[in-house]
C-alpha cells in the first residue's frame, strides 16, 4: 500500500511538533535547575553580609608596626658604627689597602699614617657608637607614649643628629691624619721656637 505525499506531511510534522515538545521540557528543566544553583536572594543576602574594612588592618596593628619601624629606624645606625669602630680598632690590616679600613688620602701614604689612621677612627667610632646606641635606647622606649606625628618626627631628629656627628667624627679623623702625616706619610716636623741658628765661621779670602 503505497503512501501519499500528505501522509508524509502529516508524518513529519508529528513528529517536528513532538522534538519540539522535547526541547521546550528540557529546556524548562534546565532553567528550573539554573535558577535553583543560583539563588538570587542568597546571592543578595551575602553582599549585604561583606564588610570591606574587614580586610584592611587593624590601626592598632599598623601603629604598632610604625612603632617598630621607627625603633629600627633609630637603633640600626648606632650599632652598625659600633660595629665599625670596633672593626677599624682591632681587625684592620696592617698595611695600607682598599679592600677594608678607613681610608683617607693622609692615612695612606706609609704604615704609620696608615694605622694611626685606623685606631684612631676605631676610637672614635666605637665610642660614638655606643653612646648613641645607649641614648636610642632611652629615646626609642617612650616611643609607645608619644602620639604617631610626634613619634615620627622625634626618630627624624633623632636621625639626622646621628648623621651630623658621624659626619664631625670623618672629619675630625680626615683632619688630624691631614695635621700629623704629609701626603707622603711622612710625620710633619714640629716647628720650632724662633728662628734656625746660623753657622758660624769667618769667611775665606
Amino acid at each position: 500500500m503505497s503512501t501519499t505525499p500528505t501522509e508524509i506531511l502529516e508524518t513529519t510534522l508529528a513528529a517536528l511538533e513532538t522534538t519540539a515538545a522535547t526541547a521546550t521540557a528540557a529546556a524548562t528543566d534546565a532553567t528550573g535547575a539554573t535558577e535553583s544553583a543560583l539563588d538570587i536572594q542568597s546571592i543578595k543576602d551575602m553582599m549585604d553580609a561583606f564588610d570591606p574594612a574587614a580586610l584592611l588592618p587593624e590601626l592598632s596593628d599598623v601603629f604598632g608596626s610604625l612603632t617598630t619601624v621607627c625603633r629600627f629606624a633609630v637603633m640600626i645606625g648606632p650599632v652598625i658604627l659600633l660595629i665599625l669602630g670596633l672593626a677599624y680598632l682591632f681587625f684592620s690590616p696592617k698595611e695600607a689597602n682598599y679592600y677594608f679600613g678607613f681610608r683617607c688620602y693622609y692615612g695612606m701614604g706609609s704604615v704609620q699614617a696608615w694605622r694611626f689612621t685606623q685606631r684612631l677612627a676605631g676610637l672614635l667610632y666605637s665610642v660614638l657608637g655606643l653612646a648613641l646606641t645607649l641614648i636610642m635606647l632611652l629615646i626609642s622606649g617612650g616611643f609607645d607614649k608619644l602620639e604617631v606625628t610626634d613619634m615620627v618626627w622625634r626618630a627624624a631628629d633623632c636621625l639626622i643628629w646621628q648623621a651630623v656627628l658621624v659626619l664631625a667624627a670623618t672629619v675630625t679623623i680626615h683632619v688630624s691624619a691631614a695635621m700629623r702625616y704629609d701626603r707622603r706619610g711622612l710625620r710633619r716636623k714640629e716647628k720650632t721656637d724662633g728662628p734656625a741658628p746660623r753657622k758660624s765661621g769667618r769667611r775665606k779670602k
